[in-house]
């Protein structure tokens, strides 16, 4: 397929009204799970699909691999359920939308089989993607087992007084605590004697650093093992008694494999779990923790990326419909009053709807 448009060399990227295809070698689908075959040109280096988890840490499964004429074809599943349903006509009117703005070269024949949608797109009359959306079906909760949903709270050790009211709640938030920080240490050792679970925040190198700065005791990509060691242990040493680990930042640094195995191995001596944050849509952090037997997860969603209240209540409601459909989810929060305010509203609801609110060591995989 020599001459097509640079648009499909060598990844396709479709934003078609909240469907997102193909970015940057992940494949997402709202609702259910994607199926989808990624053309690949021979003049590029053979594609990868840089994360083989989905945001719940699926696994992303490779049924097949086969070369057809010049192009490398490969099928995954993906099951993303962070996003809201769509209907197939939606999805199939998305990309007849899209696709009418990319000129008469560029063609999409559907067909419904059964429960699925089949989409193929064609180039220049001949075929380069073919795509098929199959709804997930709702996980049913065995008897006896409610859904539960972990609420972390990062970024604590820097500030007192949010801090103070998260210590007086009767409910089992996990605090996620900066190392070397003014309060850190204190902070730490009180959320322990109130049968709060402490993990360890642990600042990682982001792209863009030095501009953008992770704080004191970051790891960092230029450090060789001996340095990564020694600088994790100093991070560790300064928050005690922490269950586990989270990444602060890090959008570089977790999408180092090498990187990240030598860290995650020492937080498995060590006998503490590791939360991926995603940072970064490329991490390795559930492979590298998978490969090497290490308890980890990764969060669900961020509930404050807006500081506004009623975005916040929409991201805990989103929350509570992911743990009602797969039995559990994963909450990161910050020391925001309007995260605090959505807080004190939410949970009464979640706990309404049968909801067990948890450690963040209860959700483990």
């Amino acid at each position: 397929m020599d001459g097509l448009p640079s648009l499909f060399s060598p990844w396709v990227s479709f934003d078609l009204s909240g469907i997102f295809l193909f970015d940057s070698g992940e494949a997402s689908f709202p609702g259910g799970i994607f199926t989808g075959i990624f053309s690949h040109r021979p003049d590029h280096p053979k594609p990868t699909l840089r994360s083989r988890y989905s945001p719940k840490g699926h696994p992303l499964s490779p049924v097949f691999c086969k070369k057809r004429r010049r192009h490398y074809l490969e099928t995954v599943h993906f099951q993303d359920p962070t996003t809201p349903i769509l209907s197939f006509p939606t999805i199939e009117e998305n990309f007849r939308r899209s696709f009418s703005n990319l000129g008469k070269d560029f063609s999409l024949h559907s067909s419904q089989v059964s429960d699925s949608l089949q989409l193929e797109v064609k180039v220049m009359g001949q075929t380069t993607h073919q795509l098929t959306f199959i709804y997930l079906k709702p996980l049913a909760l065995k008897p006896g087992l409610r859904p539960k949903v972990a609420i972390v709270i990062d970024d604590l050790g820097g500030e007192n007084h949010i801090s103070r009211e998260l210590l007086r709640w009767n409910l089992p938030l996990t605090f996620s605590i900066l190392p070397f920080t003014p309060y850190s240490k204190t902070l730490a050792s009180e959320a322990h004697q109130k049968g709060k679970e402490v993990i360890l925040h642990l600042p990682m190198e982001p792209h863009g650093y030095p501009e953008i700065k992770p704080g004191e005791g970051v790891l960092l990509a230029e450090m060789d093992e001996e340095k990564l060691l020694r600088q994790l242990s100093k991070d560790i040493e300064g928050v005690p008694y922490i269950k586990g680990v989270s990444n602060h930042m890090g959008s570089r640094l977790m999408e180092d494999p090498e990187k990240v195995k030598i860290i995650l191995s020492e937080l498995k001596r060590r006998g503490l779990f590791f939360l991926d944050s995603r940072t970064t849509p490329q991490t390795v952090g559930l492979q590298t923790a998978d490969s090497i037997g290490l308890k980890a997860t990764e969060r669900t969603l961020f509930l404050d990326h807006s500081s506004d209240e009623d975005d916040v209540k929409q991201k805990l409601e989103r929350l509570i419909e992911i743990s009602l459909s797969t039995g559990k989810a994963i909450g990161i929060g910050h020391p925001h009053s309007s995260t605090i305010k959505s807080l004190k509203e939410m949970i009464p609801k979640m706990k309404k709807k049968g909801i067990d609110i948890v450690p963040l060591s209860s959700v483990m995989e």
